[in-house]
């Protein structure tokens, strides 16, 4: 739980200060941050939160990226897909917070 506090601390930092397009940095420069602020489903295995995000980014030439993280709550997980959805340079594909487990009732929120 920590950890995940950390990370999301460290991407509300990342989102701050950088205010630049995707296309003016290489990608690699902002992936790998980004990675390490995403808390990883397979160290918070009872996270009941599961959020994603994938789509292209550069301009010029386009490359893929995709991440998952699991979080403690929904709101958690809006404020981690928030900031990092706005670093994408090119199309978005999936940009969600689902329940992780369990019946979901029909129920999605894909917000």
């Amino acid at each position: 739980m920590k950890r995940v506090t950390a990370c999301l601390v460290f991407a509300f930092g990342l989102a701050v200060t950088a205010s630049t397009p995707a296309a003016a940095d290489t990608a690699a420069t902002w992936i790998t941050p980004w990675r390490l602020a995403t808390p990883r489903c397979a160290d918070h295995p009872n996270a009941p939160v599961i959020g994603r995000i994938a789509g292209e980014v550069g301009f010029d030439s386009h490359k893929s990226v995709s991440f998952v993280g699991c979080f403690p709550s929904f709101e958690a997980c809006y404020a981690w897909k928030g900031p990092l959805s706005g670093r994408f340079g090119g199309r978005i594909i999936i940009n969600r917070c689902d329940p992780r487990f369990g019946d979901t009732g029909g129920f999605r929120r894909a917000f």
